[in-house]
């Protein structure tokens, strides 16, 4: 702002008058910063009598901590400066503002570490009751453990991004390693079922045939969060359907793979799409929802590579699809069972119904191949015991399917591996995405077959 003065006395008197009809603190300098005037909310601030001679410009900061100085340059008719005009802005409102904010969340950083700290205990406990828990069924004992490690994925990230109050919150870095999209996503579902078991809802998957083996470079625990916070929302929106279905589909191309969670719910409107193309939280039809789950989403989306689609019909239903780039199967998965025409395939398992399983699997190439042999355990001591009749020329022809978790416990699937000394071995587990075992796997020269995959695995004879 720019005043022209034409006579400086006029205008001061002017200005003068003005000034004490105005609610704000003004005041006028002349250009040796010596006192002119004003007005009475401005000597209430600065604690100054208004009958005071003069004061430097700069006192009354020192009186009004809470308040900020804007003025301007006042001009004659010459160009040249002849004082200054200036108000005070009350600051206070702004800096109780942020102090509560601050407050706010310095509580919400104790919380969030206190129920990450607190959750971790009992949930060893469980875990480790998992692990001696026999008489479970294999099917429920599997869904138990997916969904007391996505709790722990959930606390860890909590602890890790608030690792220290004071410091505020720490960016967590998960590191990001080859994700079997598919096993993932039929555990997801399992876990599903059993959360959703009291309403009339159906989960179904469509995995395309060329997408089972398929590979995602992807933070794990952040992914799965992902869709699971996607499937409760699709399944929210058919909480007065009574023939609800969510389908989560599995498609892929040379370069990408696509994730969609499709449902035949309410629908979302064009304008709430484009508030979630838009990056825009929303909790439609959620009484206590805080739209906490999209913003998940989306930062999968930012930390992954990957990019959103959203169609939806009102009174329809809703498909949301997740693309991310595809990445080459990691060197540890078997991604299919390669016997020779003249091989022996060799089932370590403690479950009869695995071996039933097997035995459909291979009914056919048995009866194609008459020299394949298909030899089943259950006891570790008499596998053991065959291989230890084996010449090395035989040994090489032994293909050997073994569990990682056997219930007898007296010796883990490794060790067994290892004891063997049989170098063709597929290690069937549903604890795949352990490092640990992966690596271990890797030394011994053994594949892992992730066991939700054995029913689909391509087996391929070859001739002698």
């Amino acid at each position: 702002m720019e005043v022209t003065l034409v006579q400086q006395n006029n205008i001061f008197d002017d200005f003068a008058r003005v000034a004490q009809l105005l609610p704000a603190p003004i005041y006028w300098l002349d250009k040796r910063t010596a006192h002119l005037c004003g007005n009475k909310r401005f000597y209430s601030i600065v604690g100054f009598d208004e009958n005071a001679d003069d004061f430097d410009e700069l006192n009354h900061k020192k009186h009004a901590p809470e308040f900020t100085t804007y003025k301007s340059q006042v001009f004659n008719e010459k160009g040249e400066v002849v004082g200054l005009v200036g108000t005070l802005i009350e600051i206070t409102d702004d800096k109780e503002a942020q102090r509560f904010k601050l407050e706010e969340k310095e509580k919400l950083i104790t919380l969030a570490r206190t129920v990450a700290h607190d959750v971790s205990s009992p949930l060893s406990v469980l875990s480790m009751m998992m692990q001696v828990c026999d008489e479970l069924q294999e099917e429920k004992r599997l869904v138990i453990n997916g969904a007391v490690a996505s709790i722990f994925d959930i606390a860890n990230s909590l602890l890790n991004t608030y690792r220290n109050g004071k410091q505020g919150p720490v960016l967590a870095i998960e590191p990001r390693t080859p994700l079997l999209i598919s096993d993932l996503l039929v555990q997801l579902l399992s876990e599903k079922r059993a959360q959703y078991s009291d309403r009339s809802i159906r989960f179904e998957s469509a995995i395309d045939d060329d997408a089972q083996f398929a590979f995602a470079l992807m933070q794990v625990s952040q992914f799965k969060r992902s869709i699971s916070n996607l499937i409760n929302n699709a399944a929210d929106a058919m909480v007065d359907r009574s023939d609800g279905v969510v389908t989560v589909k599995l498609a892929v191309n040379t370069k990408s793979v696509m994730v969609a969670i499709q449902d035949n719910g309410k629908g979302i409107s064009r304008s709430m799409v484009e508030k979630i193309l838009n990056r825009k939280s929303f909790t439609d039809g959620k009484e206590h929802g805080h739209g906490i789950g999209l913003q998940q989403v989306w930062n999968t989306l930012d930390d992954n590579q990957g990019i959103m689609m959203v169609n939806s019909h009102l009174g329809v239903g809703t498909s949301i699809q997740l693309t991310f780039p595809r990445v080459e199967a990691p060197s540890w998965i078997a991604q299919e069972i390669q016997p020779l025409a003249g091989s022996i395939v060799v089932i370590l398992h403690d479950k009869e119904s695995i071996h039933g399983a097997w035995d459909m699997r291979f009914k056919s190439y048995l009866m194609a191949y008459p020299k394949l042999r298909l030899l089943h355990y259950r006891l570790v001591q008499l596998a053991l015991a065959f291989f230890k009749t084996l010449n090395p020329a035989d040994k090489e022809r032994v293909i050997f399917l073994i569990d990682y978790e056997l219930i007898s416990r007296h010796k883990g699937g490794l060790q067994i591996i290892e004891e063997s000394g049989i170098k063709n071995v597929i290690l069937t587990t549903c604890h795949y995405a352990d490092s640990n075992i992966r690596d271990r796997a890797a030394r011994l020269g053994a594949k892992i077959l992730p066991k939700q995959m054995a029913s689909i695995v391509p087996i391929k004879v070859a001739k002698d």
